[in-house]
């Protein structure tokens, strides 16, 4: 019984990428097109440790990057040394994350910039065209727009309509 359950959750995945891509968008949202953009964000609390290289938002935090949106109860930012630029992101509780039509949620999202991932887990939901896809973790690479579910994945996948 465990055999075909996996076999059936490796079918799910190989018909889910046709069905999560069209011809003008291979994967998740426009994610490679945000990265040169500035990072914004907004909180109703700030901290920052310049000896640990961290800030720390807290309570309705939004951050905005090009048409990337994080949104999240709390996150921690980790930067580079001479504060030029910002190493990662870590989100937790109400993680919701928006790049164009596409959204995912999670309890937590790990944005690394400098490999170029965003790794959310904990009950993620992929909602992409009309389909969804749940696992307990999904991976995202920037530089391509692919997501990676893993961990109990579910999906529920909307045919396209037959062209004429």
């Amino acid at each position: 019984m465990r055999k075909i359950q996996i076999i059936l959750s490796a079918l799910a995945i190989f018909a889910m990428a046709p069905a999560l891509a069209d011809e003008d968008n291979s994967g998740f949202g426009n994610l490679s097109e945000d990265t040169k953009e500035p990072i914004m964000t907004s909180s109703d609390q700030m901290t920052v440790d310049n000896e640990l290289s961290q800030a720390e938002l807290i309570g309705n935090v939004e951050i905005v990057q090009g048409d990337l949106l994080l949104y999240a109860d709390y996150v921690r930012i980790t930067y580079s040394k001479g504060q030029s630029k910002i190493d990662a992101l870590f989100a937790r509780d109400n993680v919701i994350l928006i790049s164009g039509e596409d959204r995912a949620t999670a309890y937590e999202a790990d944005y690394n910039l400098k490999r170029g991932t965003i790794v959310m887990t904990g009950n993620a939901l992929v909602r992409q065209g009309g389909n969804t896809v749940s696992a307990d973790r999904a991976e995202f690479d920037i530089d391509s727009g692919a997501a990676s579910m893993s961990g109990r994945v579910k999906s529920v996948l909307i045919t396209p309509p037959e062209k004429d």
